[in-house]
């Protein structure tokens, strides 16, 4: 006899609308959506960095939204790139979140958003976490009900100083890719010089330039576009401005970075030793935002042999430091990770997976 018919299937059960598991094991939840506007979101402000304007804004933004969608592929993220299409977005009902910056969160009168239904789904990306504007001493009596500790992010973590009370805000930063080995060089010093806006370049830094310029055995590269280039001294080697591959490679073949004192705490000081550069990190003579160096997170986070922190107007010191070698292998920070960073990302955002 032909044997018995097989049982009939169960019905799969019905799709859950809870946290559930993708094949990355990252939980997500299908319903949320998140809107963020900042200075750097704006058509115009892109425009300028690809030209080799600020870009640090940038590298924060794009490391958190792109994170967020690792962490939750179903998360909705609405950009908005100018004013018009920040109200249009607001005008469409309810966010799980709002991450502005101190320049977007308010609207006339220095008021929160008045489609901003709940502080506590408030973010601010405050880059040095040191603006008030939005705490009780700000125009406008700040936002009622906002926790600056816990959602006001900064690209850092606070300094000894701000640690003593100067400064608001919990640490959310940004990730660095892992470059891998570099070669050690020997022989010349090959010093990229730090600094792409042409009022970096003072008199002093100037006098300085060709200084070194004028050693045997050391070379100058910079980023400086034209016409601006024209001030530096003869023998320079200039590149004008390029993009994160070329940049990256120039690093590459580097044995020291040289900051000129500005910009404060840029995320190329983290790019420098992680190919494995030296930083010659100048110090301030009082505090700026509650540092004492130009990238006072690498003076007093990162071991010694990765920068060495110098008053420029030194010659002694600044020679010095040209001695110190090359290290063989580059360093992430621990802080600046992608493991690390995800982690930081998962806990400020848990409302959001």
């Amino acid at each position: 006899p032909p044997p018995p018919p097989p049982p009939p299937r169960t019905p799969p059960p019905p799709p859950s609308t809870s946290r559930e598991t993708n094949g990355n094991n990252n939980r997500y939840n299908s319903k949320k959506r998140m809107l963020l506007f900042t200075m750097d979101s704006i058509v115009q402000y892109g425009t300028s960095a690809s030209k080799g304007g600020p870009a640090g804004e940038i590298i924060i933004r794009k490391a958190l939204t792109s994170t967020l969608q690792d962490l939750n592929p179903s998360l909705t993220i609405d950009v908005a790139k100018s004013d018009e299409e920040m109200l249009k977005y607001g005008a469409s009902g309810s966010y799980d979140a709002y991450v502005f910056d101190p320049w977007t969160w308010a609207g006339p009168g220095w008021k929160l958003r008045s489609y901003v239904d709940d502080p506590d789904k408030l973010y601010i990306l405050d880059f040095f976490g040191s603006e008030k504007s939005y705490t009780s001493e700000g125009k406008g009596g700040g936002i009622k009900g906002f926790d600056t500790e816990n959602h006001v992010l900064t690209a850092y973590p606070r300094s000894e100083r701000q640690r003593g009370g100067d400064g608001v805000g919990r640490f959310l930063g940004f990730y660095k890719e892992d470059v891998g080995t570099t070669d050690a060089k020997e022989g010349e010093a090959v010093v990229v010089i730090w600094g792409k806006d042409p009022k970096y370049y003072t008199t002093q830094v100037l006098k300085l330039l060709k200084r070194l310029a004028d050693l045997d055995g050391v070379v100058l590269h910079s980023t400086l576009p034209a016409p601006g280039n024209k001030v530096l001294p003869q023998g320079v080697k200039t590149h004008g401005h390029l993009n994160p591959e070329e940049w990256q490679e120039l690093l590459r073949g580097a044995t020291h970075m040289l900051g000129l004192g500005d910009p404060l705490l840029g995320p190329s000081g983290i790019d420098a030793i992680a190919q494995g550069c030296v930083l010659i990190n100048p110090k301030y003579r009082k505090p700026k935002r509650g540092w004492m160096s130009q990238h006072g997170f690498v003076e007093e986070f990162v071991e010694d042999h990765y920068h060495c922190t110098v008053n420029l107007e030194d010659w002694d010191e600044v020679e010095g430091c040209l001695r110190r070698k090359r290290v063989s292998r580059g360093l992430i920070p621990q802080e600046f990770t992608k493991d690390a960073y995800s982690k930081r990302v998962e806990d400020i955002f848990r409302s959001l997976l």
